[in-house]
């Protein structure tokens, strides 16, 4: 990954020898000043390492410490010093191997989703393939938080996130869905799954319990109240939703094929 040096450092850099007497120049740039020769050679450069650490990590090092800190803190945890501090390195050595704060954590998301993406085994039934894709998107926002962080600032620029979302969308094209109501059934399922996820990690497991007896006793989730058990109906009610819609587009005859296409 490429490193983009401040351009100030070399600015930095020259104007670091120290202020001697007139014509005392060979004596100012040997440090003839007390704590001369420290403050000449590292006058204005980047951050050292402090005594003892190394003074290189390695990629794989660096996203595996951003993540934790992205998935526990939120995304603009992620700063250089907070990774230096986590790895014993200075914020520079960091900023040397990721080239900046917004490509290591573009690098972090893409990373994190891409295992997932990679990992997916699809089944041949177009329900099959909605409840796989609701299923691992709903693990991965769990087990990451960072990526729904993500998500929520801009649409999802991960290896293979476009080709989930063309599969899911194409199966349900060829289910029978015209291209537009094809694309609409993936977004609600894609935004029941995020809603979902968003209103869990907000809430937490106990946000039902802590409430008062009063206010439990109103609840419509009063006697059904099982965050697991929400998801599963609430996808089967989306799958039918859509097997309904596919039915309704599906002129007399052409059971089995797409709209258009017997």
């Amino acid at each position: 990954m490429e490193s983009s040096m401040p351009g100030s450092m070399s600015a930095a850099g020259a104007s670091g020898a120290p202020d001697g007497s007139a014509g005392d120049a060979a004596s100012g740039s040997a440090g003839g000043a007390a704590g001369g020769a420290a403050s000449g050679s590292a006058g204005g450069a980047p951050e050292a390492a402090k005594p003892g650490r190394p003074k290189a990590v390695s990629l794989e090092a660096i996203l595996s410490a951003a993540t934790e800190i992205a998935d526990d803190r939120g995304l603009d945890a992620v700063s250089f010093r907070v990774l230096g501090d986590r790895l014993g390195v200075s914020p520079m050595a960091i900023h040397r191997t990721t080239g900046g704060i917004e490509a290591l954590r573009h690098t972090m998301v893409s990373e994190v989703v891409g295992r997932v993406t990679r990992s997916i085994v699809w089944p041949d039934d177009w329900q099959g393939i909605v409840r796989v894709f609701a299923d691992e998107l709903r693990a991965l926002l769990m087990r990451h938080p960072l990526v729904l962080e993500a998500h929520r600032r801009a649409a999802l620029d991960a290896p293979g996130a476009d080709a989930v979302a063309h599969r899911v969308a194409g199966a349900l094209r060829t289910a029978g869905l015209d291209d537009e109501r094809a694309a609409y059934a993936y977004a609600t399922v894609h935004d029941f799954v995020t809603g979902h996820v968003a209103i869990r990690l907000g809430r937490g497991e106990l946000e039902h319990y802590d409430a008062s007896p009063e206010r439990q006793a109103v609840s419509v989730f009063a006697r059904y109240h099982d965050y697991a058990e929400r998801f599963r109906q609430g996808l089967e009610l989306l799958i039918t939703g859509i097997e309904s819609t596919i039915g309704e587009e599906r002129p007399a005859g052409t059971a089995g094929h797409p709209r258009g296409r017997a």
